[in-house]
Protein backbone atom coordinates (compact mmCIF):
# COMPACT_ATOMS: atom_id res chain seq x y z
CA UNK A 1 0.00 0.00 0.00
CA UNK A 2 3.00 2.59 0.85
CA UNK A 3 4.36 1.57 -3.01
CA UNK A 4 1.20 2.84 -4.44
CA UNK A 5 0.54 5.03 -2.14
CA UNK A 6 3.95 6.69 -3.38
CA UNK A 7 2.80 6.35 -7.55
CA UNK A 8 -0.69 8.55 -6.53
CA UNK A 9 1.16 11.11 -4.57
CA UNK A 10 3.88 11.46 -7.71
CA UNK A 11 0.90 11.33 -9.94
CA UNK A 12 -1.53 14.00 -8.35
CA UNK A 13 1.90 16.12 -7.96
CA UNK A 14 2.55 16.01 -11.53
CA UNK A 15 -1.59 16.54 -12.22
CA UNK A 16 -0.84 19.71 -10.34
CA UNK A 17 1.52 21.24 -12.68
CA UNK A 18 -1.08 22.22 -15.12
CA UNK A 19 -3.27 23.89 -12.59
CA UNK A 20 -0.98 27.15 -14.09
CA UNK A 21 -1.66 26.68 -17.24
CA UNK A 22 -5.30 25.92 -16.85
CA UNK A 23 -5.88 29.07 -14.45
CA UNK A 24 -3.63 32.43 -15.17
CA UNK A 25 -5.70 33.54 -12.05
CA UNK A 26 -3.22 33.24 -8.68
CA UNK A 27 -2.78 34.85 -5.65
CA UNK A 28 0.69 37.44 -6.47
CA UNK A 29 2.57 39.22 -3.49
CA UNK A 30 5.39 41.17 -4.20
CA UNK A 31 8.16 42.35 -1.59
CA UNK A 32 11.17 44.33 -1.75
CA UNK A 33 14.36 43.38 0.01
CA UNK A 34 18.07 45.29 0.84
CA UNK A 35 20.36 43.41 -0.44
CA UNK A 36 23.78 44.19 0.90
CA UNK A 37 25.60 40.35 -0.63
CA UNK A 38 25.44 42.42 -4.04
CA UNK A 39 27.42 45.40 -4.52
CA UNK A 40 27.01 48.03 -7.16
CA UNK A 41 23.65 48.41 -8.51
CA UNK A 42 22.05 45.39 -7.11
CA UNK A 43 21.11 47.06 -4.11
CA UNK A 44 17.78 45.03 -3.42
CA UNK A 45 16.30 41.69 -3.98
CA UNK A 46 12.69 41.45 -5.47
CA UNK A 47 10.62 38.40 -4.34
CA UNK A 48 7.20 37.48 -6.25
CA UNK A 49 4.95 35.07 -4.77
CA UNK A 50 2.38 33.26 -6.81
CA UNK A 51 -0.04 30.65 -5.64
CA UNK A 52 -2.42 27.72 -7.00
CA UNK A 53 -4.20 25.03 -5.40
CA UNK A 54 -1.24 22.75 -5.00
CA UNK A 55 1.50 25.13 -6.41
CA UNK A 56 3.64 27.76 -5.27
CA UNK A 57 5.60 29.76 -6.55
CA UNK A 58 8.63 32.16 -5.29
CA UNK A 59 10.32 34.32 -7.98
CA UNK A 60 13.68 36.04 -7.55
CA UNK A 61 15.22 38.91 -9.47
CA UNK A 62 17.54 42.06 -9.13
CA UNK A 63 16.01 44.64 -11.19
CA UNK A 64 12.27 45.93 -11.11
CA UNK A 65 9.70 44.98 -13.36
CA UNK A 66 7.84 47.54 -14.62
CA UNK A 67 4.69 45.30 -14.32
CA UNK A 68 4.30 44.06 -11.43
CA UNK A 69 1.62 44.40 -9.27
CA UNK A 70 -0.10 42.18 -6.37
CA UNK A 71 -3.02 40.73 -7.00
CA UNK A 72 -6.19 39.45 -4.38
CA UNK A 73 -6.77 36.32 -3.22
CA UNK A 74 -9.25 35.01 -5.18
CA UNK A 75 -9.94 31.92 -3.01
CA UNK A 76 -9.15 31.39 0.32
CA UNK A 77 -7.55 28.38 0.75
CA UNK A 78 -4.51 27.06 -1.35
CA UNK A 79 -3.58 23.82 0.74
CA UNK A 80 0.12 24.95 -0.27
CA UNK A 81 1.69 23.80 3.00
CA UNK A 82 4.71 22.07 4.30
CA UNK A 83 4.38 21.42 8.41
CA UNK A 84 7.41 21.89 10.43
CA UNK A 85 9.20 24.29 7.64
CA UNK A 86 11.94 26.65 8.72
CA UNK A 87 11.22 29.93 7.91
CA UNK A 88 13.32 31.20 4.94
CA UNK A 89 14.41 34.95 4.38
CA UNK A 90 13.69 35.49 0.76
CA UNK A 91 16.56 37.67 0.41
CA UNK A 92 19.14 34.83 1.72
CA UNK A 93 17.58 32.51 -0.30
CA UNK A 94 17.38 34.21 -3.95
CA UNK A 95 21.41 35.19 -3.49
CA UNK A 96 21.79 31.30 -2.93
CA UNK A 97 19.99 30.82 -6.13
CA UNK A 98 21.67 33.42 -8.41
CA UNK A 99 24.99 31.83 -6.80
CA UNK A 100 23.59 28.07 -8.15
CA UNK A 101 22.44 29.35 -11.86
CA UNK A 102 25.42 31.95 -12.20
CA UNK A 103 23.11 34.22 -14.89
CA UNK A 104 25.08 35.82 -17.27
CA UNK A 105 22.34 38.41 -17.69
CA UNK A 106 21.30 39.25 -14.06
CA UNK A 107 19.17 42.42 -14.78
CA UNK A 108 16.70 40.73 -16.73
CA UNK A 109 17.17 36.58 -14.90
CA UNK A 110 13.95 35.87 -12.72
CA UNK A 111 14.80 32.86 -11.04
CA UNK A 112 11.87 30.92 -9.70
CA UNK A 113 11.37 27.88 -7.20
CA UNK A 114 8.26 26.23 -7.34
CA UNK A 115 6.35 23.77 -5.24
CA UNK A 116 4.13 21.46 -5.74
CA UNK A 117 1.77 18.73 -3.68
CA UNK A 118 -1.24 18.35 -2.08
CA UNK A 119 -2.75 17.47 0.78
CA UNK A 120 1.00 18.87 1.20
CA UNK A 121 3.69 20.04 -1.06
CA UNK A 122 6.05 17.47 -2.05
CA UNK A 123 7.92 17.98 -5.34
CA UNK A 124 10.23 20.95 -6.41
CA UNK A 125 12.30 22.56 -9.00
CA UNK A 126 14.33 25.17 -9.82
CA UNK A 127 13.95 27.45 -12.87
CA UNK A 128 15.60 30.24 -14.72
CA UNK A 129 14.51 32.46 -17.76
CA UNK A 130 16.19 35.51 -19.37
CA UNK A 131 13.55 37.73 -20.58
CA UNK A 132 15.76 40.19 -21.87
CA UNK A 133 15.00 39.36 -25.97
CA UNK A 134 13.60 36.46 -27.43
CA UNK A 135 16.43 34.04 -29.23
CA UNK A 136 16.42 33.40 -32.70
CA UNK A 137 13.97 30.61 -32.30
CA UNK A 138 11.67 32.65 -30.87
CA UNK A 139 11.84 31.97 -27.22
CA UNK A 140 13.61 32.95 -24.40
CA UNK A 141 16.68 31.22 -22.34
CA UNK A 142 15.86 29.39 -20.33
CA UNK A 143 17.16 26.35 -17.89
CA UNK A 144 16.00 24.16 -15.22
CA UNK A 145 17.02 22.25 -11.94
CA UNK A 146 15.73 19.25 -10.88
CA UNK A 147 12.49 19.16 -13.42
CA UNK A 148 12.12 19.75 -16.95
CA UNK A 149 10.60 23.32 -18.70
CA UNK A 150 8.70 23.28 -22.30
CA UNK A 151 9.51 26.24 -24.50
CA UNK A 152 9.26 29.63 -23.45
CA UNK A 153 7.70 31.82 -26.26
CA UNK A 154 9.10 35.16 -26.18
CA UNK A 155 5.63 36.71 -26.87
CA UNK A 156 4.78 35.87 -22.87
CA UNK A 157 6.81 38.78 -22.17
CA UNK A 158 5.93 40.79 -24.86
CA UNK A 159 9.89 42.22 -24.51
CA UNK A 160 8.51 44.18 -21.45
CA UNK A 161 10.08 43.30 -18.04
CA UNK A 162 7.68 41.96 -15.82
CA UNK A 163 6.32 39.28 -14.04
CA UNK A 164 4.62 36.12 -15.21
CA UNK A 165 3.99 32.58 -13.93
CA UNK A 166 6.92 30.18 -14.69
CA UNK A 167 4.95 27.43 -13.19
CA UNK A 168 3.15 27.68 -16.40
CA UNK A 169 6.10 25.94 -18.45
CA UNK A 170 7.50 23.73 -15.88
CA UNK A 171 7.14 19.62 -16.74
CA UNK A 172 7.86 17.06 -13.65
CA UNK A 173 9.56 18.21 -11.01
CA UNK A 174 11.67 15.52 -9.36
CA UNK A 175 13.47 16.84 -6.30
CA UNK A 176 11.82 15.65 -3.43
CA UNK A 177 10.71 17.90 -0.08
CA UNK A 178 11.01 14.58 2.33
CA UNK A 179 8.56 15.85 5.03
CA UNK A 180 5.72 16.25 2.45
CA UNK A 181 7.04 13.21 0.32
CA UNK A 182 6.44 10.74 3.72
CA UNK A 183 3.15 12.59 4.61
CA UNK A 184 1.60 12.47 1.20
CA UNK A 185 2.78 9.22 0.73
CA UNK A 186 1.14 7.93 3.99
CA UNK A 187 -1.89 9.81 3.35
CA UNK A 188 -2.44 8.43 0.15
CA UNK A 189 -1.96 4.87 1.17
CA UNK A 190 -4.31 4.92 4.15
CA UNK A 191 -7.12 6.69 1.70
CA UNK A 192 -6.60 3.81 -0.58
CA UNK A 193 -7.05 1.46 2.42
CA UNK A 194 -10.04 3.16 3.09
CA UNK A 195 -11.87 3.72 -0.36
CA UNK A 196 -10.72 -0.31 -0.88
CA UNK A 197 -12.10 -1.22 2.31
CA UNK A 198 -15.08 0.47 1.10
CA UNK A 199 -15.94 -0.89 -2.23
CA UNK A 200 -15.13 -4.32 -0.58
CA UNK A 201 -17.95 -4.03 1.87
CA UNK A 202 -20.51 -2.39 -0.84
CA UNK A 203 -19.98 -5.59 -3.33
CA UNK A 204 -20.56 -7.81 -0.28
CA UNK A 205 -23.34 -6.17 0.54
CA UNK A 206 -24.55 -5.77 -3.19
CA UNK A 207 -23.77 -9.73 -3.55
CA UNK A 208 -26.02 -10.88 -0.24
CA UNK A 209 -28.96 -8.92 -1.42
CA UNK A 210 -28.93 -10.65 -4.52
CA UNK A 211 -28.84 -13.86 -2.69
CA UNK A 212 -25.37 -14.83 -3.44
CA UNK A 213 -22.01 -15.92 -1.40
CA UNK A 214 -20.52 -12.33 -1.03
CA UNK A 215 -16.86 -13.98 -1.47
CA UNK A 216 -17.16 -15.80 -4.95
CA UNK A 217 -20.70 -14.20 -5.73
CA UNK A 218 -22.11 -18.19 -5.82
CA UNK A 219 -25.48 -18.37 -6.02
CA UNK A 220 -26.78 -19.20 -2.46
CA UNK A 221 -30.40 -18.39 -3.11
CA UNK A 222 -30.84 -16.22 0.06
CA UNK A 223 -29.57 -19.07 2.25
CA UNK A 224 -26.45 -17.75 4.18
CA UNK A 225 -26.79 -20.49 6.97
CA UNK A 226 -24.60 -23.35 5.71
CA UNK A 227 -22.47 -20.80 4.87
CA UNK A 228 -21.13 -21.13 0.48
CA UNK A 229 -20.06 -24.61 -0.38
CA UNK A 230 -18.07 -22.95 -3.02
CA UNK A 231 -15.36 -21.01 -1.73
CA UNK A 232 -16.17 -21.95 1.52
CA UNK A 233 -17.16 -19.28 3.08
CA UNK A 234 -19.27 -19.52 7.05
CA UNK A 235 -18.21 -23.64 6.61
CA UNK A 236 -15.11 -23.75 9.22
CA UNK A 237 -17.30 -21.10 11.32
CA UNK A 238 -20.56 -23.72 11.18
CA UNK A 239 -18.23 -26.85 11.26
CA UNK A 240 -16.67 -25.38 14.76
CA UNK A 241 -20.17 -24.44 16.24
CA UNK A 242 -21.54 -28.48 15.57
CA UNK A 243 -18.01 -29.75 17.27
Amino acid sequence: MLGLGLLINLIVAWTLVLVPRLSAEAHLSVQQYLNPSYEGRYTSMYVAEQQWLGVHERQYYLTRRARTRPVKKRVSVYWTWLPWEKPVISMEEGNRLFEVFEPLNPDNAIISNVRVGFPVLTLESDLLIDDSAALANGSFATEARHGFIGRVDGSVGNFKPGVWSHAQHLLFPYRPIWTGLLINTGFYAVLTCCIAWLARHVRHSRRMHRGRCPICAYELQHDFRCGCSECGWRRVENRSRVE
